[in-house]
């Protein structure tokens, strides 16, 4: 069955809805990891410090990646409801720098590609995209949206929703991208989150 938009389809609201509790059960779990690091302070003697700071810097950052992640899924369930899900055009391919590069053709020339990229950073290389591409596991992906801004990508399913970007369509210190886009192409990048050129 065809839906007009990926959230329409039950499959894809279940997916989110699994997507969200793992993301926040993944920020909540630190706090009892904080609370054991405290303790382990606290009943160890001062020198051991040396050890515990590096511990509780690692632990810091992983938990900042927790909350980038439950951060998205607002993002996420937005584009999801402006696009409809377009099966197994996506390629995927692992990159040299540890990130998961996402090939897409562009909706208005799909003779041309056009890639995102999720990961490379500290700290992202046991995320499901970058393993399962790596190992090959994964070698293509539904997706949602424009790839000249931003997207969800799914295994078939969907399973494992990642929210990816081009980084023009979300930092508000770059220029947004203006060419070779249509008005209507503009209005749904908008009406999904992302940052358009009025031009």
């Amino acid at each position: 069955m065809h839906y007009k938009t990926a959230w329409e389809d039950p499959a894809t609201r279940q997916a989110w809805r699994r997507t969200a509790l793992f993301r926040c059960a993944a920020v909540l779990g630190w706090i009892p990891v904080f609370c054991a690091w405290l303790f382990a302070v606290v009943m160890t003697p001062v020198w051991l410090l040396v050890l515990w700071m590096p511990v509780l810097l690692v632990g810091i950052w992983y938990a900042l990646l927790a909350v980038t992640g439950a951060a998205s899924l607002p993002g996420t369930r937005r584009v999801l409801r402006v696009y409809p899900w377009q099966v197994g055009i996506a390629e995927v391919r692992a990159k040299k720098n540890g990130s998961t590069q996402f090939l897409v053709p562009d909706p208005e020339r799909p003779e041309k590609t056009v890639g995102l990229e999720y990961g490379g950073g500290i700290g992202t290389g046991r995320h499901f995209w970058v393993r399962a591409v790596k190992s090959g596991q994964v070698t293509a992906a539904w997706f949602a949206g424009d790839p000249r801004y931003l997207g969800v990508v799914a295994t078939p399913g969907p399973r494992n929703l990642l929210r990816v970007a081009q980084r023009e369509a979300t930092d508000s210190r770059m220029s947004p991208r203006k060419r070779g886009v249509s008005r209507e192409a503009r209005a749904l990048a908008r009406a999904a989150g992302a940052r358009v050129g009025e031009g």
